[in-house]
């Protein structure tokens, strides 16, 4: 039987469910890289060697994958495939797999707990206890009949919708590619990006990141908002421009603003955000529970044993790769 060399660029994997690991070990050799998340120059140098990669946020790019002569499949462990070059995957004949649905509901409770952090000014009453200055602070407001706008209606965006109901809010979402029906099923009324800003008191960002969406909220955005509303990312830091952010803080354009995702992770110290009083900042960390590590590694485990296997995957993010004739791994489907 073949053994095939796996190189693991996921700080999580296996991490916490080791039988994953075990699972791989089955069919191949698998090897943690030393130093991730992997730059371009770096995953290149030593790729070649293998036959998967099972990534995490690393810059899977057209020159990685062109040195990967012996490179079957690449599995995303997560939801998001913007840092893998789908078209350079699926022209040399790599099959390119991922995990949806897998943290949706991790990252939609960690989206509920970022707005709660900084509408009710929890992170700045922490510190102040820990000071010893008992009472004072800041007037907070209910989330309770207020107006959340949510920028893309995929899972996540779905699941906060839901959540958020349940509290109180009135839900809107820009979201291009939803149904009208679709939406309205959750109790959801599509609106245009425009009119969320406007009519938001807490606008959440959940969409998916591609190059046409970079600084998707820039300064005229933000200009749009209520100067009492607040802005939650928990989708990719790229979507929103940081310089701006910081000036619609500091002025008093909006509120406040609550992140789990920046433009550079972790952020450079001279980052003007890491000195404003009105933002809460969490290190990337929305899916990491326990249940949806083990959702993902189920998942990518699954779909890399498939498809090593001669077995056609279940998660496919480039289909068209099938049709391929240089196929890099022969399937049955």
């Amino acid at each position: 039987m073949t053994k095939y060399k796996i190189l693991i660029t996921s700080r999580s994997y296996g991490r916490y469910f080791p039988e994953h690991l075990e699972a791989l070990r089955k069919i191949g050799e698998p090897v943690y890289a030393e130093k991730v998340p992997m730059k371009e120059d770096q995953l290149a140098d030593i790729i070649k060697e293998y036959d998967a990669l099972l990534a995490g946020v690393d810059e899977v790019s057209s020159k990685v994958i062109k040195k990967a002569e012996n490179l079957k499949i690449i599995a995303r462990h997560g939801v998001g495939v913007d840092t893998v070059d789908l078209k350079a995957a699926t022209e040399n004949g790599v099959v390119v797999t991922y995990t949806p649905g897998a943290n949706t509901n991790a990252v939609a409770e960690h989206a509920l707990a970022l707005m709660l952090a900084i509408i009710r000014d929890i992170p700045n009453a922490h510190s102040r206890v820990k000071e010893l200055k008992w009472g004072g602070g800041k007037l907070t407001i209910e989330l309770s009949g207020k107006v959340l706008g949510i920028i893309g209606l995929g899972n996540i965006g779905r699941r906060l919708a839901t959540i958020c109901k349940c509290l109180g809010m009135d839900v809107i979402s820009y979201s291009p590619r939803a149904r009208p029906e679709d939406a309205a099923k959750i109790g959801v009324k599509l609106v245009s990006l425009e009119e969320l800003l406007t009519r938001s008191d807490v606008v959440a960002v959940t969409t998916s990141y591609s190059p046409e969406k970079y600084h998707l909220i820039n300064e005229e955005r933000l200009k749009m908002m209520k100067k009492n509303s607040y802005i939650v990312n928990v989708a990719r830091g790229e979507l929103i421009d940081e310089k701006a952010l910081a000036k619609a803080l500091k002025e008093n354009w909006i509120a406040g603003a609550a992140l789990d995702v920046m433009e550079k992770e972790p952020p450079s110290p001279d980052n003007e955000l890491l000195q404003l009083s009105n933002i809460v900042i969490t290190h990337h960390t929305a899916s990491h529970t326990l249940e949806a590590l083990k959702n993902m590694g189920d998942i990518v485990t699954e779909d890399i044993l498939l498809a090593l296997g001669g077995k056609l995957p279940k998660n496919i993010a480039n289909p068209e790769v099938l049709d391929n004739p240089n196929l890099r791994i022969k399937l049955s489907r």
